[in-house]
């Protein structure tokens, strides 16, 4: 067996909850009329219109919203707690900010509207000024016997571990696992796209994409402030 490993590491993205959510938009499709810089351009009318203010400290917060049928929006409680305690002003705000942008764009499958998450890293700068300073923003960092490493060695921990497992395949496969870094720089909110029949293998997929006590993640940050970050790791296995 041949495995080839692809990895694409994306600035943002989006488990489906359950068979009525997707995780993400379908290709082509958009969450707002205009794009995200549609999205980006009302929200900083709410925010002249309201006279919103700054907060006080530098805060960033990575916040998920599901978008119904109905053009309805809902915010997804995020796990990673700490950062919202943290950044409480910055989520306040987005949530107000959030009841007054109307232009949402409901997903579509085969002709149907349905429930599908988008994500955003929320600051001030993107609120205040639409756009974020990409040189304060650094990517997570993969750590590997408590030594600073790269993507190429997160793959080679990988692979070994599916070697591990004695993963054999007689088919071509491919599939792609999502993931989070949060800013504890623990791996979570896994969702495999195209996922197999079988759960063994699914959780095989997920705790090898998971922290380990030699193996870990340090998260990302704007402006010296943790922030969450997502992953797209498209796989694919080749039979020989």
């Amino acid at each position: 067996m041949k495995l080839k490993i692809f990895i694409l590491i994306l600035s943002t993205l989006f488990i489906s909850f359950n068979a009525q959510v997707l995780y993400n938009y379908p290709k082509g499709q958009v969450f707002y009329e205009g794009g995200r810089q549609g999205f980006n351009d009302d929200i900083q009318k709410v925010v002249v219109k309201n006279n919103m203010k700054p907060c006080e400290k530098t805060e960033a917060l990575f916040m998920r919203f599901i978008i119904y049928p109905d053009n309805k929006v809902k915010y997804v409680a995020d796990a990673d707690t700490i950062a919202v305690k943290n950044n409480k002003c910055m989520k306040d705000k987005v949530l107000e900010i959030m009841k007054n942008v109307k232009n949402w764009k409901a997903a579509e499958v085969d002709g149907n509207k349905t429930a599908a998450m988008f994500c955003t890293l929320f600051t001030d700068d993107l609120l205040f000024k639409n756009k974020f300073s990409e040189d304060e923003f650094s990517m997570p960092v993969y750590m590997h016997k408590d030594k600073e490493s790269n993507i190429m060695k997160f793959r080679e921990n990988f692979v070994k571990c599916f070697d591990a497992n004695g993963y054999k395949t007689n088919v071509d496969y491919s599939f792609t696992i999502n993931f989070d870094v949060d800013t504890s720089g623990e791996a979570g909110f896994f969702y495999i796209d195209n996922q197999s029949d079988l759960e063994k293998f699914n959780k095989m997929v997920v705790d090898c994409a998971s922290n380990t006590k030699k193996s870990y993640w340090k998260p990302s940050y704007y402006k010296g402030v943790p922030v969450k970050q997502v992953f797209t790791m498209p796989i694919r296995f080749n039979a020989n």
